[in-house]
């Protein structure tokens, strides 16, 4: 992300405020109190300065605020996003555990269908590491929308997926849809913080 300073608004100061202003000034030369402050160009007190109109019209003049914001790129954001689904496809087709663990945070939190979720990037290794050990996964995924704010994004698509056992046996067919929460790392990269899915399959009787 980039920071680029933006202009909030300009007031104009008004003849009532310039007047105040040189009433506390003179107050000060008067007493000899305090030396003639400096206002800055176009404009400089001085000792013998009375309170005329040309003067007053000579402090009249604008206030501008700034605020500064991070200027981010959605575009690059979203494709960032994309990559992580291809990554995540491609850890289970190649059964490449750590890559696919890659993309989680570490606090991350798995919701999987028909069973408690699991809370944290140690669990969640523990939990998936049988099906990438007894398993040969196809899968494809397809994102359908991607928004982000922030440091936060959320993405939603659907995926199919083939699981069929190493050991032999018939395989499983999954049709589903996921809506995941994403966070943006300290590095600028994105993560995946919360995961949920489930099937678009009626159970099996």
């Amino acid at each position: 992300m980039k920071t680029r300073v933006k202009k909030l608004i300009s007031i104009s100061t008004i003849p009532v405020l310039a007047l105040a202003l040189l009433v506390v000034l003179g107050t000060v030369l008067a007493t000899g109190s305090a030396p003639a402050p400096v206002f800055g160009p176009p404009y400089l007190a001085q000792a013998d300065d009375t309170v005329t109109d040309s003067t007053v019209k000579k402090l009249h003049g604008t206030i501008t605020l700034y605020v500064t914001e991070e200027e981010v790129d959605v575009e690059a954001d979203i494709a960032a996003i994309e990559e992580i689904w291809d990554n995540y496809a491609l850890g289970m087709i190649t059964g490449d555990l750590d890559l696919w663990m890659s993309l989680y945070t570490d606090d991350t939190i798995k919701m999987l269908p028909d069973e408690p979720a699991v809370f944290g990037k140690e669990d969640l290794r523990a939990s998936m590491k049988p099906l990438f050990d007894n398993f040969t996964i196809e899968m494809a995924i397809y994102n359908e929308e991607v928004q982000v704010a922030g440091d936060w994004a959320f993405s939603r698509g659907t995926f199919t997926a083939t699981l069929t056992p190493k050991a032999g046996g018939e395989p499983l067919y999954m049709d589903g849809k996921y809506l995941d929460i994403l966070e943006r790392q300290a590095d600028g990269s994105w993560k995946i913080a919360r995961d949920c899915f489930n099937s678009n399959l009626l159970p099996t009787q």
